[in-house]
């Protein structure tokens, strides 16, 4: 499988060209090249050796490849990125947030059902191995409570609440599910690292804290007892995005439907609305 990564800004991108590179998994994909406007993290990739290539437009490897990592960090440039390859029929890897607005996302998961790509991605996070734990324990058990926390950044040059909060929302999706009735969030200040949340999800909520700092903590309360992971360390989520990309590839399947890829963004935007207006928010999944 030949590829490219297209957007080299973002570190996302060292840890993908380096699995291709080094890890035997991965002996069957080819990196091509990349495109990025930063000129610094291109001569990163490149005294790496990671990227011997660069291209001067997002498309330039559309005639080259089977598919593309798109990694660039402010999501409004994943479907402009990604466009010219989904019309190919070429299939893509998305980074997180999979685009900032409804409108982008519609266009994109449209554009791949008619072209026949596929199309894989979002947030690490839930490939985290303690997760697994969490869920473990919960199984037999009624849920009271959750909570769950995760580091945010407001002020950056890359959509704001966007750039980090889809961490944290995939996280608690994978513990928690989808079957959110509403949410009301809090923001007092938009220049601080600071959101809360409550999740109601009909026989229990969940609370959420996006707070300055590193950890990713998850927290569930059920009528047996309780269960807390926290940790610094991602561990092997970048090796097991790239597995679940080249599977999806490999076997022309899916890995979760265009419909649920889309709830991320849905609910990130819906936050968003609750902590502007001060209201509580009906969750309507687009």
């Amino acid at each position: 499988m030949k590829v490219a990564i297209l957007g080299t800004e973002n570190s996302h991108a060292d840890a993908f060209a380096q699995l291709i590179r080094d890890d035997a998994d991965f002996a069957d994909i080819t990196l091509v090249g990349a495109y990025g406007y930063d000129a610094q993290a291109n001569q990163r990739l490149k005294d790496k050796g990671l990227v011997t290539r660069f291209a001067d437009t997002p498309d330039a490897f559309v005639d080259e490849v089977d598919a593309v990592l798109v990694t660039a960090r402010h999501g409004d440039h994943h479907y402009p990125y990604a466009k010219a390859y989904l019309e190919k029929g070429l299939h893509a890897f998305i980074d997180k947030p999979i685009t900032i607005t409804a409108q982008d996302a519609n266009q994109l998961f449209a554009l791949a059902e008619r072209s026949g790509a596929l199309v894989c991605g979002g947030s690490s996070l839930k490939f985290l191995r303690w997760l697994d734990d969490l869920i473990a324990f919960m199984q037999g058990k009624r849920i009271l409570a959750g909570h769950v926390s995760a580091p945010i950044s407001m002020v950056n040059d890359y959509a704001g609440f966007y750039f980090y909060a889809q961490h944290m929302v995939e996280m608690m999706f994978r513990v928690f599910g989808t079957d959110i009735r509403s949410v009301a969030a809090h923001c007092p200040d938009t220049s601080k690292n600071r959101v809360s949340a409550i999740f109601d999800y009909g026989e229990f909520d969940v609370a959420a804290h996006y707070y300055d700092g590193y950890e990713y903590t998850a927290t569930v309360w059920t009528d047996k007892s309780w269960y807390r992971i926290n940790t610094y360390e991602l561990g092997d989520c970048y090796k097991q995005e790239l597995m679940e990309f080249q599977t999806m590839v490999n076997t022309r399947t899916l890995p979760r439907s265009f419909a649920e890829m889309k709830k991320p963004g849905t609910l990130m935007r819906l936050i968003e609305q609750s902590y502007t207006t001060g209201k509580l928010v009906e969750v309507v999944w687009e």
